[in-house]
């Protein structure tokens, strides 16, 4: 057997060859990252190895730079395996004292690593997941983005017109809608009032018509600095978070489109809406991938770090947090509503409160739990069934979070803007 290892960048990749007997076939060569590149490096591989000579080739799972490398020699029917790369740096630093790293050491580092890691049999993840895997990751990026974009927008709103949040809720579309179109309070006193009146019915549905007065008195006694430079940044902000609701929106639409596709019982799982749903399945991938509820939790990064040296055992342990941010991020808050609206998870937390333990602690147990609910439901592929009758629970027969889940009829619920 011939094993690769490619040490993966983003315009060039270099690649180690070597045998299982420690021979070393090609000790360095670096290839380009495009079709002529790949077409190349199948050339090394293929010449290099002898007849019915089995390859395994190894490669750090970097995020896309690694992606289309690795897609390219999937198709290609080889044994690929994706290495972490702490295990791939903590091997680096067990050979050498030297604080050394170069781009060919690191491609003879992988390869030696691929040769001692066992091949997985991966099951293969289906294109919808895929796509829920991008479309999360994506919205997770916008709602990030959204939040940093509301708190500058109400920090220049504190320094342009003060007066406004006193009788319009900034949280509004339609607040926010107004502000993109008087972003101060000079251009709330230069409007004509008809237009005002007009601007505020259209862009909240006739619920500011009547205020247009109230508006204009609060711009007469505002304090704000009149400084056109702030009015421009409020003035563009607003549309930023108009904009990006709307990117939310549409997003969403696709995850629930997806979803009714899949059919998962995911969302009879209490706590469990459309957006945290897409999320847990996209990370996941394959359920079948996971032999044990104890491998998916070792996989989310929720296992507690152990650490024992001859008699002193650690009392106070916290999370391994190696696992997906993502997937992690999308259980707390499953968790966190699951507390809320089903009272099996409550007991179960409020049990570990009255133990000692923080808040954020407990919580922390109730996501071993929703994992463990998770992986029962999605290796059964059956619905989740609460340990107490519905009535005892004071629940009705819908998904906590989402309402009725019904696929057939393909309704579930999406993001919607107070106006």
């Amino acid at each position: 057997m011939i094993y690769v290892g490619i040490d993966v960048a983003k315009d060039k990749h270099d690649c180690h060859i070597m045998r299982d007997d420690g021979e070393v076939v090609l000790d360095n060569c670096t290839i380009e990252n495009s079709r002529e590149g790949f077409t190349k490096l199948h050339a090394l591989i293929t010449s290099a190895r002898k007849r019915k000579e089995e390859v395994k080739i190894g490669l750090e799972h970097t995020g896309h730079y690694s992606q289309n490398l690795f897609q390219y020699l999937k198709g290609l029917d080889y044994a690929v395996v994706a290495l972490n790369p702490l295990k791939v740096n903590l091997y680096r630093k067990s050979k050498s004292l030297r604080s050394t790293k170069t781009d060919k050491s690191d491609a003879r580092y992988i390869a030696e690593v691929t040769a001692e890691t066992a091949l997985e049999k991966r099951r293969y993840v289906i294109h919808d997941v895929m796509v829920l895997k991008s479309l999360t990751r994506y919205r997770y990026r916008v709602q990030r983005t959204l939040q940093i974009t509301k708190n500058r927008y109400r920090r220049v709103l504190q320094l342009v017109f003060p007066e406004f949040e006193k009788h319009f809720n900034v949280n509004y579309r339609s607040a926010v809608e107004l502000i993109g179109k008087y972003s101060s309070p000079r251009e709330v006193l230069s409007a004509d009032r008809d237009r005002l009146v007009k601007n505020l019915d259209r862009m909240s549905y006739g619920r500011y018509g009547k205020r247009a007065d109230e508006l204009i008195s609060a711009a007469e006694e505002s304090i704000g600095v009149s400084n056109a430079g702030d009015a421009y940044e409020l003035k563009r902000l607003s549309r930023l978070i108009a904009f990006l609701e709307d990117e939310l929106t549409g997003i969403e639409e696709k995850l629930a489109s997806i979803l009714c596709r899949l059919r998962s019982p995911i969302l009879t799982i209490p706590g469990i809406g459309v957006n945290t749903g897409a999320t847990i399945l996209a990370e996941i991938g394959n359920i079948k991938n996971f032999d044990s509820d104890a491998k998916l939790l070792a996989f989310v990064g929720g296992e507690p770090m152990i650490y024992e040296s001859g008699k002193f055992r650690q009392t106070h342990s916290t999370m391994v947090k190696k696992g997906s941010k993502y997937l992690r991020n999308a259980l707390f808050l499953a968790t966190k509503s699951a507390y809320v609206l089903d009272p099996v998870m409550r007991a179960y937390v409020d049990r570990k409160r009255a133990e000692g333990k923080h808040f954020f602690v407990a919580l922390s147990h109730g996501m071993k739990k929703m994992t463990r609910i998770l992986y029962a439901v999605l290796k059964s592929g059956k619905p989740y069934v609460s340990p107490l009758p519905l009535e005892a629970a004071g629940q009705e027969n819908t998904t906590p979070e989402t309402g009725a889940v019904n696929y057939d009829d393909k309704v579930l619920p999406v993001r919607t803007f107070s106006t």
